[in-house]
Order: structure tokens, then sequence, then C-alpha cells
């Protein structure tokens, strides 16, 4: 067995550039495993521990008036209520300078910072806030450029005022300002006396139940709703929150299946260059084969010898492959969890990950491997021996003669060759298109789910005939509020809603709403054409419709076995509840988790069942013409007109569309990143299955460049003849591409779909990618062709001569 290890070194340091181009391809789809799963993992994983770390309340309920500490924690009494955290919440305007612009922020203000009870703020760096010194969310200063001593400008009622930044405070549950969300400040109790607060009253209540289910969460909630009615306190709404599950992880969740999707592509396309270097080396050897068996060697022994060079192929890719894939995973998730303002900052890696990696580096190649390796081993003496390699015959059958035919009617002499070079090898040639074709298709497919989610955004907003909507913190009456708007330069057409927060009752038990801050009765003015869900079942509510009817979401519908025709009680605490008849279902796309699930009825419908005629906390606005920035001038202005009024709208509830339509975008740009960097990669792997490929017939055609210098042939003509099969193997590759991804994007696009907005995506394939790939395959094609070829144009007559 000595001299067949001294063949196996021979064969792998003598022949670098094909021990390399293998050790590389191996490694980029371990590397894509290791990286993806064990971003999947941790990222995860620790979005996970960072929110059970922070003692997370299952419920937050905002009030319509002030309650004191003593009424709030006595809800503590109420049977599955463990405990009971009151804080106050508001949303104003600030500005860094006093000639800069007005912007929303939330404020925040907490009894006691540093004895809390629930969702526990963090101080980062400075102090707690107090002497007349405030606090700024962390985020919120790095995105804002806010550091300590820093002062910030707020509106307040008949002056405005500027407070001193005197600590850096993390929160657990703000939206990212990268996806639209708010800047946070945070004030103690005296200081938010100056936003209309009262010393020792309270607006916001955090509550934990026990024992925990989502179910009994929502009971104790109706219970505390009804405590709280006694007293004659409203209640605005209820957020939703899972003890164990952070709010994005259903969104990242669906990101990352379809990335393991890709993951799982690469490590195939890689396994695939490994079968075609493989059979090459068979087929370039088989002489050598014969040899060794002449010589007394066994097929065990034949098979021993290729299958252990294959293994050192994968343990140098996991060499390469493996810290790199644990140094994305860890640094990637460390980038992503910022962005959900969670520290990672101690190095870990995912166990799993890595025993995925050490299996893609060896059992993946060997498996892969086991064919080729056993077929040429099988070989007999003789027929080793009389062959040189497998498809030498071309040109005997009919399909290679027309291949032929079709070169000399396309490409000039010598180049006809090229065609015909590419079909001599057809096994290898089939896996080298399988490579590029999976890459193609890919990259192809990525792009057209980007565009997918873009465009099944693009199709709910276009369901809104409003180019805003104006949230008020108060209720004011509809009559006036549309008289002031429509009287304003630019308004055309402005509709006042009324909207309050609900419970979706079915013969008495609560019903499972899909919203995270619950569920909210809409009443929507008969005729009006603001706003058109799209109807799933049933039907949209219409102009004559003045009953107690309903239209509600999917999710609702699906959650609680509800269909057209069923009747659900709507429990509108101490506004009343009243049965409401269900005569459609639509289907909402939201990528905020910090949304209610709407519940749409006839206006005349729900003033029957609240007593509230004439009566609005919100409107819809229509400009004339005007774009993003023209929408977000107007805005502010009507802001100010209202305000002279005694209309104060709230920042956090009003939204222009563009602004809607740029918070989805935004929430959904680390998705298209992620997709196409592993598209990129999949591009990589392509480029490097088909330099192997083209190295590899270089070898094998040695003697034919010798013949081809000795009737004149230069270096320039060699090397084209070998970059143009590239590249004509790169244009077949993109043909095929084209028609698999668009049949595999279609279902890949749904599962995203599902995953993270439980609704099949509209599909939109993505044409313009079309024309990028092929930009793209031939680059990579032309890039991948460069080395063997500049190598085949250093071949001499002497060397090809000697060849063999």
């Amino acid at each position: 067995m000595g001299v067949l290890w001294d063949k196996v070194w021979f064969d792998l340091w003598h022949r670098r550039a094909r021990t390399l181009l293998a050790v590389l391809s191996i490694a980029a789809g371990v590397f894509a495993v290791g990286a993806i799963f064990g971003l999947t993992d941790m990222l995860l994983s620790g979005m996970n521990e960072a929110h059970q770390s922070v003692a997370p309340s299952h419920l937050n309920i905002i009030l319509r008036q002030f309650i004191d500490r003593d009424t709030a924690e006595a809800l503590a009494d109420i049977p599955g209520v463990s405990g009971v955290e009151p804080l106050n919440i508001s949303t104003v305007r600030y500005k860094t300078a006093p000639d800069g612009e007005w912007q929303s922020a939330s404020v925040v203000s907490r009894s006691d910072f540093e004895d809390q009870t629930f969702d526990w703020l963090q101080l980062d760096r400075g102090a707690w806030p107090g002497d007349g010194g405030i606090g700024v969310e962390r985020i919120t200063s790095d995105y804002y450029g806010i550091a300590l001593g820093d002062e910030i400008i707020f509106e307040l009622e008949g002056t405005d005022r500027a407070f001193p930044v005197t600590g850096r405070i993390r929160h657990p549950f703000v939206p990212p300002p990268d996806f639209g969300g708010n800047a946070y400040f945070f004030f103690n109790q005296e200081e938010m006396t100056h936003f209309g607060f009262p010393e020792g009253q309270y607006i916001q209540l955090l509550v934990q139940i026990a024992p925990y289910s989502e179910e009994y969460a929502r009971d104790r909630a109706a219970a505390i709703k009804d405590q709280l009615a006694k007293q004659d306190v409203g209640v605005s709404l209820v957020i939703y929150q899972k003890p164990d599950k952070h709010w994005g992880y259903d969104t990242v969740l669906g990101i990352t299946l379809v990335l393991k999707i890709l993951a799982v592509v690469a490590l195939l396309t890689s396994v695939i260059i490994v079968i075609n270097t493989t059979m090459a080396i068979i087929t370039q050897q088989t002489d050598q084969i014969g040899v060794i068996k002449a010589l007394g060697g066994t097929t065990r022994d034949v098979a021993r010898v290729y299958l252990v060079g294959v293994l050192i192929f994968g343990l140098l890719a996991l060499v390469v492959a493996l810290p790199l894939g644990l140094l994305m995973a860890f640094f990637t998730t460390k980038q992503l969890l910022l962005l959900f303002n969670i520290d990672y900052n101690v190095f870990r890696f995912s166990p799993r990950a890595l025993v995925w990696q050490v299996l893609a580096a060896i059992l993946a190649p060997l498996l892969a491997a086991l064919w080729p390796v056993l077929r040429g081993a099988a070989i007999s003496v003789r027929e080793a021996l009389a062959t040189y390699g497998l498809g030498g015959d071309f040109g005997s059958s009919r399909f290679d003669r027309g291949v032929e035919s079709l070169a000399e009617r396309l490409l000039p002499s010598p180049y006809t060759i090229a065609l015909g070079n590419m079909f001599r090898r057809k096994g290898r040639l089939l896996l080298t298109q399988l490579v590029l074709t999976l890459a193609g298709a890919m990259f192809l497919m990525v792009l057209t789910l980007s565009a997918s989610v873009t465009y099944t955004l693009d199709n709910e907003l276009d369901r809104r005939q409003y180019d805003m909507r104006l949230g008020f913190f108060q209720f004011h009456r509809s009559d006036r509020i549309e008289a002031l708007l429509e009287e304003y330069p630019g308004v055309t057409a402005a509709e006042a809603w009324y909207s309050v927060a609900a419970t979706i009752l079915k013969q008495g038990e609560e019903m499972k709403d899909s919203g995270g801050l619950g569920a909210e009765l809409f009443g929507i003015p008969q005729g009006s054409t603001m706003y058109r869900p799209l109807i799933i079942d049933g039907r949209w509510l219409e102009p004559a419709d003045d009953g107690r009817v309903a239209v509600i979401s999917r999710d609702t519908a699906e959650f609680n076995d509800l269909t057209v025709g069923d009747t659900v009680t709507i429990d509108l605490g101490d506004l009343g509840e009243a049965d409401f008849a269900i005569i459609g279902v639509y289907q909402a796309i939201s990528p905020d988790v910090f949304s209610t699930d709407p519940v749409y009825a006839p206006a005349p419908a729900v003033v029957d069942v609240t007593r509230r005629a004439n009566r609005a906390n919100q409107v819809v606005v229509r400009a004339d013409g005007l774009d993003a920035d023209g929408l977000a001038v107007l805005m502010r202005e009507l802001d100010t007109h209202l305000s002279s009024y005694g209309m104060e709208i709230s920042p956090f509830f009003s939204r222009t569309r563009p602004q809607d339509r740029e918070y989805a975008y935004n929430t959904f740009a680390i998705v298209h990143q992620m997709l196409f960097s592993l598209a990129i990669i999949m591009g990589i792997v392509g480029g490097i299955g088909l330099m192997g490929s083209l190295s590899i017939s270089v070898v094998e055609r040695t003697r034919e460049v010798g013949v081809l210098r000795s009737i004149g042939g230069t270096s320039p003509v060699i090397m084209t003849m070998f970059i143009l099969e590239g590249v004509l193997q790169g244009l077949m590759s993109w043909l095929l591409a084209v028609p698999l991804s668009y049949l595999i994007a279609r279902p890949i696009a749904a599962v995203l779909g599902q995953t993270i907005f439980k609704v099949n995506l509209d599909f939109a394939y993505n044409i313009p990618a079309v024309l990028i790939w092929l930009v793209a395959v031939v680059s990579i094609a032309f890039l991948a062709s460069i080395i063997p070829a500049h190598a085949a144009g250093r071949i001499s007559v002497r060397e090809s001569l000697a060849y063999g």
C-alpha cells in the first residue's frame, strides 16, 4: 500500500490547481451550511434568550384614563394575575437643534427605574433619568447620533424646553429605527408632568399571568377590563406577549427557512463538482488503473486510493470552511441582533452547525464520489489499457455530427472545435451544467423572491386609496374634522373613522385574534372608497349596509373556525357589546407586529352599539398629487392646523402612504440583503465548477493543443478556443436556469409568504434579473476560463508530445 499512498500524495501535490479547485468547491458549500445553520440557531436562540432575560410582561394594557398606583396594584388580586406594574408612555415631538425639524418620539417613565418589575430597562451608560436629566434609548442614540451631554428640545404645552441627555438606556421592546421605529427617551415621574401626566398617575400597565397560556392570558385580560370598567376606566389597547418568544421570531424564522434551502443547494452544487472532478480523474487515469491492477492491485485497492484522495479534499475544505463558517455565523448574528437591540458580544458557535459542517465536508464528498470511483475501479486490465478514458469516441454519433455541422456554420475555424469539445465528455458537461444551472436558478429565484415581496407589499398599499392617515389622542366630532381638513389647501378629501379596542367572543368564549395589539373595531362610513381590503371569502361592506355585519381577518377566521354566516359577539368593554354577522373575510398583509387586528363594520352599526354618534379618533386624507416629501410637509402642516383647534395628532398612529411603504421595505431590507449574499455565493460556486471542468479539459487535450501548435495555432487562438468553450457553457446554463427558476420560485415564494405574512406572496418573476444573470454568467464563465485558457496557451509542442 506504500506505493499507492505515494500515488495519492503525488496526485494531490503535482495537480495542485485541481486540488485547490476541488477543495474550494467543497469549502464553499460547507461554508454556506455552517454560516447559515449557525446563524439560524444563534439568531433565533439569541432573540429568545434576550427576551426571556428581562422578565417580559404578558399583557401590556394601555388605558383611556389615568389611574393611581393603588388602583393598578389592586388588579393583582384578580385570580391568575401574578403581578402588575404601572408606567407612562406618550408620543411627543422633539428636535436636536433650535433650527431643526420636529420629529416624532416616544417618552417613557417608570415610577422607579432602579426597582423595575417587568420589561426591565437596562442602564448602558451614564445615569438614570432625574435632576432635570433624561435618558436616550441605545439604538436611538446610535441611529440618530445623540450622545450623552446633548440637549434635546421637546414641544410642550405653550412652550418648548431643552433637556440634557444624562443616560443611555436599553429598552428590550422597541421597534428598530432601521425598520421605521420612533426615537425613545426616558423621563422620571416629575419631569413627565411637563407632558400633561399628573404625578403619581399612570396610563399603562404591565401584567404577568400565572399559570401562563395564550388562552388564559386573554381571559385574564377580559377580567382586568371588567374590573377597570367598574371604576369607569376604559382600556384602549391590550398588547399580548409570549414569555418565551421574541416578537420578531416568526419573521426571522421565515427568512432563515429560505436561507437553509439555499445553503443545502449550495452544498449540493459542491457535491456535484466533487462528482465531476472524480469522474475526470478516473477518466484521465484509466490507464494507470490498468497498470495498478496488472501489478496485482485489487478493485478495493484502487477504490481506496481515490476515496482517500476525496477524503483529503474534504478535510482540507473543512480546515478552510469550518473557522470561516463559525466566524461568519457569529458576526452576522451579532450584527442582526443589534438591529433588535440585543447584545451578543461573547463569541459562541452552534454545536449543531459544527456537526453539519463536518458531515458536509467528509460524508457528502465521499458519498458523491462513491459511484464514479467504484465504476472506475471495476474496470478490467484489458479495458483500462485499451481505453483513453471515456468519451474519446466523439463524432461517432448522429448528435455529435450535428453539433460539428452547427459549429461549422456558426463559428469561424478553428473555433468550431470549441462547440464540439463541450460535448466530448457528455457526463462532465451534464454535471457542469447542473452546477451552473442550479447557481443561476438560485440567483434568479432569490431576486424573484425579493421582487415578489415588494410586489405583494405594493399591492397591499395600493388598496389604500388615501395618502395619509392621522390618529388623534382623543375623540373629536367627525364633521368638524372633515370640514377643517377639506378646507385646507392641497387636501381633496377627508373621511373620519371611529375605532375602538374590541374582544371577539363566540358563545361567550373569547376568540383568538392575530393582532399584536389585539382586535380593533372600525366603523367605516357607508359608501367609503378610501380602503378596500383583499376579500377571500364573502364580500366587502356595501353602501346599503347599516346593520350589524362585520368583515374579519383570515387569521381570526382560521384561528377560531369561523366562516361567513357565523355570528360573533364583539365586546367593547365599557361601551357595551353586540352580536355581528360575518359577511366577509379579508386577507391583510402587515409587516408590523405592533399592529391591531381590524374588524370592519358599517359606521351606523358601530354608532348603534357605542352610542357615540359623529365621533372619530382618526381620519384618512387624500391629497392633490403630492410626492413623498410633499405629503410629509402637508402632514406637518395639518398637525399644526388641527392643533390650533385643540385636536392633537398622535405621531405614533399617523403616517403617509409613502412612509408606510418605506417602513415595509425597510422591514424586509435585511431579507433582501441576506438572500442576495447567498445568491452571490451560488454564483461563485458555479464559477469554481466551470473552472475545474475547463482545467481538466485542458489537461486531457494537451496533445491536441500540441497538434494545433504544430500546424500554426498561436497562443491567442488556443486561449480564445477555451474561453469560448467556457462562455458557451455559461450561455447554455442560462437557457436552462431561466425556466427552472420560474418553476421553483413560485412554491418557494409561497413558503416564504406563508411564514412571514401567512399568505402566498403575489408572484412577480423578476425579468430584469434574467438579463442581470445573463451578464453575470457570461462574466463568470469568462473569468473562470481565463486561468485554464492561459494554461493551455502556454503548452509547447515538446510538452504536448511528452505528455502521457
